[in-house]
């Protein structure tokens, strides 16, 4: 059985990464629409926003890293 090259192992961990807050991002999104009380709205209302950073900061090392 082959080994994973580091190229390999990056390309799938930052996919993955990305995926996952991505999906974290909708459901931020969705539950902020659905919470009723304006700190909880506020609050996941963050963390989809933070979601978002994390994915922009991830794709920017996709892109430093040659990941596509």
């Amino acid at each position: 059985m082959r080994r994973l090259t580091q190229k390999e192992i990056m390309n799938y961990a930052f996919k993955n990464a990305v995926e996952r807050e991505e999906r974290f991002t909708a459901k931020y999104f969705y539950w902020s629409k659905m919470v009723k009380g304006k700190d909880l709205t506020a609050m996941f209302g963050d963390f989809a926003v933070a979601s978002r950073s994390h994915v922009a900061k991830l794709k920017q090392e996709m892109n430093q890293h040659n990941i596509k």
